[in-house]
């Protein structure tokens, strides 16, 4: 045999070798996880077996609120008696502990409690039967992902800590920019005649007592000068050097210090709408946003069954231009509630609406009772604990884990 044949020979010896022992690792593996499982009862529940006396622990749900039932066993037989003495504690995560007690019912044990999803938590039983006292503790996970606090930065999962709140109802409407026409100057000569000189061009800033032009009276020859009434920007100029003027005006000042929002809203959102009630305006690109309140809510519609609100909105810089649409957010209604989370740490797990709450490095779902909602929050009636961290962006990330992991809902 030639050194290449010796050295495949040899090269295809190593290769199974190593098969065969991750073959064996894997039998292992698996010889382990089946002797982890738990035993089953008749009943497809955990089966708690000590000396001759036995429970099965079943969560039942069919057509009724989650209960714990309970079957007992003694030498392997089903056993009815009214002597026995039962209590389980169930620990969630992050939660004060629950204690459930039992009164007997048909061939069962009857928790007297409601069994709330995720049916997740470490469970210590203690019963007493026949002058022996028993005590089983078992964990039943279910939801629950684990991630090391760098995991949990690299995946730009970000927390927040559940708290009371408020929820705000709103209106979206769309607005438009516009003058406030007090604060619009036609500015005239005082007697007719020939307009001598234009001081200022459209577009420039005046001050309140600025000179803007002289008219020369054609009778007299004598000129007067015409000055700014207000602070403002030229807006308008109706006339040239060397024009006749009698009433009409010369230049047009507008003051944009402040402006009006002119909201429209159909007839069901006019129904919430009153005066005083706050809104956000935001430019069309989000680049900024401001707060006023409505002043004024027409009487009338238009003939397009809309009706008119507006608010006066403060314009220092000048970056809210009349002519520029907007959107507005209306807030009709403000209700306090004693928690709320956020709407994006929502997810959908098992058809069900969950959040992922944290404890430690642990990560949980919770199935959370939701009541009133705004854009970004929303109410939690019951289903998750006070002060507790949550999951709001990324949450997938943590759904996905728990799915990967085979988590079920099995009992």
């Amino acid at each position: 045999m030639n050194f290449l044949s010796v050295l495949v020979l040899a090269v295809s010896l190593s290769f199974s070798a190593i098969v065969h022992a991750h073959g064996d690792e894997h039998d292992e593996e698996q010889a382990e996880h089946q002797h982890a499982e738990a035993a089953k009862g008749p009943h497809g529940g955990r089966l708690l077996t000590k000396d001759d006396f036995a429970l099965e622990v079943t969560i039942y749900e069919t057509e009724v609120e989650p209960e714990l039932r309970v079957y007992l066993y003694q030498n392997g037989e089903p056993i009815k008696t009214p002597e026995l003495k039962l209590q389980v504690r169930l620990q969630r995560l992050g939660e004060a502990a629950e204690l459930v007690n039992f009164s007997p019912e048909l061939d069962y044990w009857l928790g007297d409690t409601v069994i709330r999803e995720p049916h997740s938590f470490e469970v210590e039983i203690n019963a007493s039967y026949q002058g022996k006292n028993f005590e089983w503790h078992y964990d039943s996970f279910e939801g629950r992902t684990e991630l090391s606090a760098r995991s949990v930065q690299k995946a730009g999962i970000e927390l927040e800590q559940t708290q009371p709140g408020q929820i705000q109802t709103q209106l979206h409407l769309f607005g438009v920019v516009a003058p406030v026409p007090e604060q619009q100057y036609q500015v005239g000569a005082a007697y007719a005649g020939v307009v001598q000189q234009l001081a200022v061009k459209v577009g420039d800033k005046v001050t309140k007592g600025q000179l803007l032009a002289t008219v020369q009276n054609p009778v007299s020859l004598k000129n007067y000068n015409v000055f700014a009434p207000a602070a403002g920007e030229v807006t308008a100029k109706y006339v040239s050097v060397g024009a006749k003027v009698s009433e009409q005006s010369i230049v047009e000042i507008s003051d944009f210090s402040s402006v009006y929002i002119e909201m429209s809203a159909f007839p069901s959102d006019t129904e919430q709408l009153t005066l005083g009630q706050q809104f956000l305006v935001k430019d069309l690109h989000g680049h900024q946003s401001a707060v006023s309140q409505i002043s004024y809510i027409a009487p009338q519609m238009t003939g397009g069954h809309i009706a008119r609100a507006r608010g006066v909105l403060a314009n220092p810089n000048g970056h809210w231009r009349p002519g520029m649409h907007v959107k507005t957010d209306v807030t009709v209604a403000t209700v306090d509630a004693a928690l709320v989370i956020k709407k994006s740490a929502l997810q959908l797990w098992n058809g069900k609406t969950v959040i992922f709450i944290k404890v430690g490095d642990v990560f949980e779902i919770r199935m959370p009772e939701l009541g009133r909602a705004d854009d970004t929050q929303v109410e939690v009636l019951s289903g998750v604990p006070l002060g507790v961290q949550y999951a709001t962006t990324n949450s997938f990330i943590l759904k996905a884990d728990v799915m990967k992991s085979g988590a079920s809902h099995d009992h």
